[in-house]
């Protein structure tokens, strides 16, 4: 059964404030040199915020509410997948309408002047397009490397993996930020900030005093900036409400 739209609505900004508490708790640990635990719950606000970024996907539609896809809420590496997608989308702060407007009027303008020649020629009985007069092309939104891997990886290996499927790997995902996090590195780092890890001689190997103030400070400003959801309708967000859809098109899941 497909959720209601005010239903997502309250679970985004439920899952929205619990990410900020816990955000609040990291830096108020950071300023007592807490840096371990600091860094723990920054990364647990980066999964709270991804969470609700993915239900908002699915209130736009461009994600089905399909079993997997809820069951991806609590896997780890997935969050942390869609959190390097939020990263690419412009944050309200720093989103400039006027230049996406500037843009998008540009090529409206070309588009209805091609339009007119295109016209006239008919007009005048040519009927064969003219090589030397395109149709100007839309705006393009390409997806970074990072970006289009940690989609890619989501859907053909997390989501399948969960569907019970061929976990689909391309040698193209095969190196990058995208790679290192669905292989668990973020969410190692979060367990040895939390845990000391005992090797198989018995020594002592990752714990929690190995943590940097610098790495919990970089925790807590990736945390920041994922905090506010992304521009729902820059250019960048629309091309991903264009593109989710076709990739997750063959889901037969059954429902829930």
């Amino acid at each position: 059964m497909e959720p209601k739209a005010e239903t997502l609505q309250e679970s985004i900004s439920t899952t929205r404030e619990n990410g900020g508490k816990l955000l609040e708790d990291a830096k108020f640990l950071f300023d007592w040199d807490r840096f371990s635990t600091a860094l723990a719950l920054a990364v647990l606000a980066q999964e709270e915020f991804a969470k609700a970024f993915l239900l908002q996907l699915v209130a736009d539609g461009a994600l089905p509410w399909v079993r997997e896809v809820q069951r991806s809420m609590a896997r780890h590496e997935c969050k942390h997948l869609l959190a390097v997608v939020m990263e690419w989308l412009p944050p309200w702060d720093s989103f400039n309408l006027a230049e996406q407007s500037a843009r998008r009027n540009a090529w409206h303008e070309q588009k209805m002047a091609w339009l007119q020649r295109c016209i006239e020629r008919y007009r005048q009985g040519n009927l064969v397009p003219d090589p030397c007069d395109p149709e100007p092309a839309e705006p393009e939104v390409s997806f970074p490397a990072d970006v289009a891997n940690a989609l890619n990886i989501y859907r053909h290996e997390e989501i399948e993996r969960l569907r019970g499927g061929y976990a689909w790997k391309d040698p193209d995902w095969s190196a990058g930020t995208a790679r290192k996090i669905a292989d668990g590195l973020l969410d190692r780092k979060k367990q040895s900030a939390l845990y000391v890890h005992i090797t198989r001689t018995g020594q002592v190997g990752l714990h929690p005093g190995l943590i940097t103030r610098q790495e919990a400070a970089e925790a807590i400003e990736r945390a920041k900036r994922l905090q506010d959801l992304p521009v729902t309708f820059s250019d960048e967000y629309l091309k991903l409400k264009e593109v989710l859809p076709i990739v997750f098109a063959n889901m037969t899941s059954t429902k829930t």
